[in-house]
């Protein structure tokens, strides 16, 4: 464990605050106060999936937050899939970043109401692709020491719904 002096986390801190410090830096720094054993390991984890079925182009979003702050997001591209599938992978990529930033207990929010109710058990699973997405968000969520999930409004998600939707964009640009 790497012993840090309190100037030096509190700089480190404010670099990962810097809206203008590339992604993969902010990403290193959190990694580094993690290791340090000074960063809270708390984190709240906002994804979305977006698709669009007439083009077949799909994107995924997601952000990390510790303490209100966002530490890390994504928006990725994807082709041939539908919008729950998107939702699903957003989620899988979400949880597989958590992991990667050695965070260990998370709040998980989605706007998806089937995605957070099959997660939770509540809704059965019939559909071949969103069983075996759903083992793969399941299996990555082992990794981590406690987590939750819930469903929220859209207009509470605009974060993560902006990142899905510039990674759809990303998609429709590729084709």
């Amino acid at each position: 464990m790497t012993v840090l002096s309190a100037k030096e986390i509190q700089a480190l801190t404010a670099a990962a605050d810097l809206s203008d410090l590339p992604v993969k830096y902010r990403k290193i720094i959190a990694g580094l106060l993690a290791r340090s054993g000074t960063q809270a390991r708390d984190a709240d984890l906002f994804v979305d999936g977006a698709a669009d079925l007439h083009s077949q182009t799909a994107g995924i979003g997601g952000a990390v937050f510790v303490e209100g702050k966002e530490i890390y997001c994504f928006s990725e591209p994807l082709l041939n899939k539908t919008n729950n599938e998107a939702e699903y992978t957003a989620l899988l990529k979400g949880v597989q970043t958590i992991l990667e930033l050695k965070l260990v207990n998370i709040n998980i929010y989605s706007d998806s109401e089937l995605i957070v109710n099959q997660i939770k058990g509540n809704y059965k699973i019939k559909n071949d692709r969103m069983i075996a997405l759903h083992g793969q968000v399941m299996d990555a969520l082992n990794g981590v020491k406690t987590w939750s999930i819930h469903h929220i409004r859209r207009e509470k998600n605009k974060r993560a719904d902006g990142l899905s939707k510039q990674g759809m964009a990303l998609a429709k640009a590729a084709k």
